[in-house]
Formats: structure tokens, C-alpha cells, sequence
């Protein structure tokens, strides 16, 4: 059990830790201020653990920098500058970007793997490096003079925080992709050549969250900041964020290798316009979001913006504590969605730096409704965790007075929709063998935040909307990746059609489906009519119209959202008869008759009435089938 962290034995150090009570609280998802604080110190240590790792590491490995100069200089330059600015220094040491470099350089010096490793073709000593530019960062932002040999990839020489000189070519076809640049800041101005060629600012250049040059320079891009305004009730001032579009350290990797392009200038200001807009409506609707937003979050990485009626995308990292990636969402109430979202994510990857929660060994693939394809223990637990906080989010939203009807509805939709999902998990991880005693008590204080609140009476619409989205969803995972016990298939389509009596069915396996499609289409028909009803109703007996708004919905789908029962069911129905039962028919087959055994088990159900079509060389009717396998009906 957590407890407060004492000193032992009068050593100096003293263990992070937390009592039982701010435990559960985090375990919640909730914190104020103070403990949100005590958490972000937390983390302080950790990354400054990792660094001397990264050292001790390095020490063992001198030639691992290659072409660059030995780690001791940028280890001089660093602490130069910590005396000259030690606030600057240490912000630059725990931002998240710097985090997610040493994990996984770390990692690489260890010799081991992971999602942030970079790909083999990229250098360890370009990799390894990147400490150099930090250190030269760090003199940038103390108001340092000083030389340095940096790294440079594709023509770009990165300064974290500070901005990347780009030089002019075709890096990869005539000029070679890595190289060493050097670098000189005097009197605030900084030059940066390679290869004979230089970029120089003429005007003073400083660190992300200062005022940009006036005139930085052919070839310099200075690092964009943006702003989330919060009342002091939540933060002493706005929150200052860097819209990290040039670094290289990156959540979601760029598909090439190549360092990011940087925005169009209308679409950062798209984006400083969305988050400022943001920023009130998540206090509004979720104060415990805003207020973990205005300790934890640092930085935003853009990703490309979503094709018309795509799903947008968003991503943290644990070992980047506070930073997320997403494409530009369509509205700020969409981003304040994502910001409650992704800054829990942050939250518990800190707690997870303190506490284990789970047992790294197990290998356990679960549900996980948030996604299309199995996930591990970890990603479950994250996946609650987060998933907590946008139903409380949606649940503020549906609060909130003065919104419209329409609205209101819609959030009550999300609220509901992640509320059902959420549970559904819960009963099936919470009692898991790989949680440990914290871990089962995390998801223990997550339950009971997630069944706080009556509903009201006019939710009572959204919520059927919500149940049904949510078993489509599980039912098409189910038919995609679990397999039915084949014994008992076998047994089932040999009774048929002889009266059913009790029987066990046995033990289903998973089998994940490595080209599953968008599972979610449901849900998203049901946020289309509860914004846009217009449009459902325009693409009725349409297939292409239906894909058109929502790749990977069917006419099943769309007649079972408008409220057509007996659309769906004949549209399903004939699926499955003309051997076309894909999962979204079994799925659309099971909301139309209410089955029992098609949303508990529905690829048992499948599996069945396809061994009867292969065996009697005909398919049964349906409907007949279900309500004989339900033990519904009697049979001759």
C-alpha cells in the first residue's frame, strides 16, 4: 500500500511516494494543484535518473558519438548554463521531448527495443548527439556564448525548444543525410553552418515562450508556442505550450525517417486559435482536466490533418509526460475532448514511474473498446484510465447551462457510450492475475468514478443510442478476433433443428484479425444524426453515400441508426443468406432481434449456422436459426 515517503537510514535521498489517500485519488483520476504538483516532482526524478543512466551509459561507450566531439564538452556547456540560468536548464531537461529521446537512447545503448527506438538506419552517434544540441539549446536559452559541433539530418540542425537552421538540397540523393554542423552564439545571434553553407539569424533568437525574432534569418525556424487561457481559479496564468512542428523527437514518427515540414502558417494559427478557444470550454465542462492540463501538459505535436469524415487520431507516451499528438481537430470542443483524453494518459504514466500496477510479463490480449484490434494489460489500463476522463469530460459537457438541446444530447451520447464501454472492460480486468494488488485498486477507484452521477430523464434517448453503438462494437470484435470452440460447434450443427437443451459452450479462442476495419461506425452514424440528420436521411439506399459519410458503414448499419428495425433486420438477413455475413451483418442481425447468444457470443453463433449451411448444403432461415439457438422457439 502507498505510503508517505521517509527518509531511511539518514540518507540524503529521499524516496518519491504517496499516502494511501492521494493514491486513491489519483487512482480516481482526480488531484488538485498540490498533488498534481508532488506527482510532476516525481517525474523530475525520474528523468533525472534516466539521464545519469544516459551518462554512465555513454562513459562505457566513448565512441558511440562517432564524428562528434566527446559527451564531456556538452556536459561543461550544460552546466555552464545551469549557472546561468538554472530554471531555463531544467525546463529544457524535463521537457517532454527530451524524455522521449532518452528512453530510447537509452534503450538503443542498452542494446534493447521499443515503439520510440529510432529505425536502425539512423546513426547512434547522430542519436547519441542529440546531447550535444541539447547542451547547445540550454546556452541558447541562458544567454550563453559558446561553439559546438551538432548533428544534422536532411539539411536540418535542431536546437529543442530553440528552432532548426534548414539548409538549402536534396539530402539523400546528392548531399549525404547526416553530417556535423557547428554552431556559434554571440551577442544573442546564432550561426549555424554545414558544408560550407550558413544560416544566421540577425536578430536576438531565444527559447520557445519568448517573443519570436523580428527577423529570424533565411533559413531559421524559430519553435512556435501557443497559448491555453485558464482563470487563476485553475492556473496562476495561461498555459504556455510549443507547438512542436520542426522537432524530430516525436511521438508518432514521421512515415519517411525525414524531419518534420513545418506548418503552413495558417494552420498554426489554426491551431493557436483552437487551443485558445479550448482552454475555457475544458473549464467549463471538466475542471479536473483543465487543472492536469495546467500542470502536466508542455507540448503539442501536430499530425496530418484528417481526410474529410476520417477519424482523428491522437497519441501520448509515457516516457514524453506531458506532450500529445493529434491532427487538427474540425472545432475546439473537439480539442478540449482530446486534451481530457491525452493529459490522463500523462497522469497515470507518471504514477506507473512510481508504482507498479501490473505485472510486465503477462500477456494477456483484452477488449478494448477504444480500439479495433486486442490490447495488452497495459495498454487496457492506460486505455481506462483515459477513457475515465473524457466520460466525465462529456458528462461536464452535458451540464453545462445555456447549451442547446442537440448538444446536451450529443454529450450525453459520448458520456454514455464511454460509460457502458468502460464497465464492459472493467468486469472482465479487474480481477485479472496480472494486476497487481495496486493495479486491481486503480481500476477498484475508476469504477466507482465511472458510476458517479444519476441520469437524467432526457438522457433516457442518448442512452439507447450508446447501448447500441457499444455491443455493435464488441459484437464485430468478437466476430473478428475469437473463434468459437470447435467442439462445440461441431456438436451444435449436428443437433440442429432438434430442440435445444442446456449446453456448455466451451472455451473461445483469440485469434486476432490483422486487417480488421473501422469497428466504430455505429457510434459515428449515431454522432452524425444526433449533429446532422439531414445527411443520414440523404444516403438511404445508398451504399456509396453511407461509405461516403462514414468509411466502413453499411445500409444495415444506417437503417438500424434512423430507428428502421425492419431495414435492418431484412438488410442483415439477407447478408447472412447469401453467404455475406460479414461481422457488421451478425452484429446489425443480433441489435434487430435482441438475441442473447449473438451479443454475448456472437462468433459461436456464426460459426454454427455456417457448419449447418456447409453440412445440409442449404442456409437456414436466419431469424429461425437465432431463435432456435436462443431457445426461443420450439422446433419440429
Amino acid at each position: 500500500m502507498p505510503a508517505d515517503a521517509r527518509p531511511g537510514g539518514g540518507s540524503r535521498f529521499r524516496r518519491h511516494g504517496l499516502s494511501a489517500e492521494d493514491f486513491d485519488t489519483l487512482a480516481a483520476g482526480g488531484g488538485g494543484t498540490d498533488l498534481l504538483a508532488v506527482l510532476w516532482e516525481a517525474e523530475r526524478s525520474h528523468r533525472l535518473l534516466l539521464l545519469d543512466v544516459f551518462l554512465d551509459l555513454l562513459g562505457k561507450r566513448p565512441e558511440a558519438l562517432g564524428p562528434l566531439p566527446a559527451a564531456g564538452e556538452a556536459w561543461q556547456l550544460l552546466l555552464r548554463a545551469a549557472r546561468c540560468d538554472r530554471a531555463a536548464v531544467e525546463d529544457l531537461l524535463l521537457r517532454p521531448e527530451t524524455g522521449l529521446w532518452l528512453a530510447a537512447v537509452v534503450r538503443r545503448l542498452r542494446g534493447g527495443s521499443g515503439d520510440t527506438t529510432p529505425a536502425p538506419d539512423i546513426p547512434l552517434w547522430a542519436d547519441v548527439g542529440q546531447f550535444h544540441a541539447l547542451a547547445a539549446a540550454a546556452a541558447v536559452r541562458a544567454g550563453l556564448d559558446f561553439t559546438a559541433t551538432l548533428p544534422a539530418r536532411h539539411g536540418r540542425v535542431e536546437l529543442p525548444t530553440v528552432g532548426r537552421a534548414v539548409f538549402p538540397g536534396e539530402y539523400g540523393t546528392g548531399q549525404p543525410i547526416w553530417g556535423c554542423a557547428h554552431a556559434t552564439y554571440r551577442e544573442s545571434e546564432l550561426a549555424v553552418s554545414l558544408e560550407g553553407r550558413n544560416v544566421r539569424t540577425v536578430s536576438p533568437v531565444g527559447a520557445a515562450g519568448a517573443p519570436p525574432p523580428r527577423d529570424p534569418g533565411v533559413g531559421w525556424e524559430a519553435a512556435r508556442t501557443v497559448v491555453l487561457p485558464l482563470p487563476q481559479t485553475v492556473a496562476d496564468a495561461g498555459v504556455r505550450v510549443l507547438l512542436d512542428d520542426v522537432g524530430c523527437r516525436r511521438i508518432v514518427p514521421m512515415p519517411s525517417g525525414a524531419p518534420p515540414e513545418r506548418l503552413p502558417d495558417e494552420e498554426a494559427q489554426r491551431w493557436a486559435d483552437l487551443l485558445y478557444e479550448a482552454g475555457p470550454l475544458l473549464v467549463a465542462a471538466d475542471v479536473q482536466s483543465a487543472r492536469d492540463v495546467s500542470v502536466l501538459l508542455r507540448s503539442v505535436e501536430p499530425l496530418p490533418a484528417p481526410a474529410e469524415n476520417e477519424r482523428l487520431s491522437s497519441a501520448t507516451s509515457g516516457d514524453g509526460v506531458g506532450r500529445l499528438a493529434s491532427g487538427l481537430p474540425s472545432n475546439a470542443l473537439q480539442l478540449a475532448a482530446v486534451l481530457a483524453h491525452e493529459i490522463q494518459h500523462s497522469k497515470l504514466a507518471v504514477l506507473m514511474h512510481l508504482y507498479r500496477l501490473f505485472e510486465p510479463d503477462d500477456t494477456s490480449l483484452f477488449y478494448a473498446p477504444w480500439r479495433d484490434d486486442p490490447r495488452p494489460l497495459r495498454g487496457v489500463l492506460q486505455g481506462v484510465y483515459a477513457f475515465t476522463g473524457v466520460a466525465r469530460f462529456w458528462q461536464g459537457q452535458a451540464r453545462r447551462p445555456g447549451t442547446d438541446e442537440e448538444s446536451v444530447a450529443a454529450a450525453h451520447f459520448e458520456h454514455l457510450l464511454w460509460r457502458r464501454q468502460l464497465l464492459r472492460v472493467i468486469r472482465e480486468v479487474g480481477h485479472h492475475p496480472g494486476l497487481t494488488h495496486l493495479g486491481r485498486r486503480v481500476i477498484l477507484r475508476l469504477r466507482e468514478r465511472i458510476t458517479v452521477g444519476e441520469l437524467p430523464d432526457r438522457a433516457q434517448s442518448a442512452r439507447a443510442m450508446a447501448e447500441d453503438a457499444a455491443d455493435h462494437h464488441a459484437m464485430s470484435w468478437r466476430l473478428h478476433h475469437v473463434a468459437a470452440d470447435p467442439t462445440v460447434v461441431r456438436t451444435l450443427a449436428r443437433i440442429w433443428p432438434r430442440r435445444l437443451t442446456p449446453l456448455d459452450t466451451g472455451e473461445p479462442l483469440l485469434r486476432p484479425d490483422p486487417d480488421v476495419p473501422h469497428l466504430d461506425t455505429v457510434a459515428a452514424l449515431y454522432r452524425l444524426r444526433l449533429m446532422d440528420p439531414g445527411a443520414l436521411e440523404k444516403a438511404v439506399g445508398a451504399p456509396q453515400a453511407v461509405a461516403a459519410l462514414v468509411p466502413d458503414a453499411s445500409g444495415a448499419e444506417l437503417s438500424q441508426v434512423l430507428g428502421d428495425t425492419e431495414g435492418a433486420l431484412e438488410l442483415s438477413t439477407a447478408a447472412v443468406l447469401e453467404g455475406e455475413g460479414d461481422a457488421s451483418s451478425w452484429a446489425c442481425l443480433a441489435l434487430a432481434l435482441r438475441s442473447r447468444t449473438l451479443v454475448r457470443q456472437p462468433e459461436l453463433a456464426r460459426a454454427v449456422y455456417e457448419a449447418v449451411r456447409d453440412r445440409e448444403g442449404t442456409a437456414p432461415d436466419p431469424v429461425t436459426f437465432i431463435a432456435w439457438l436462443d431457445g426461443l422457439a420450439p422446433m419440429p
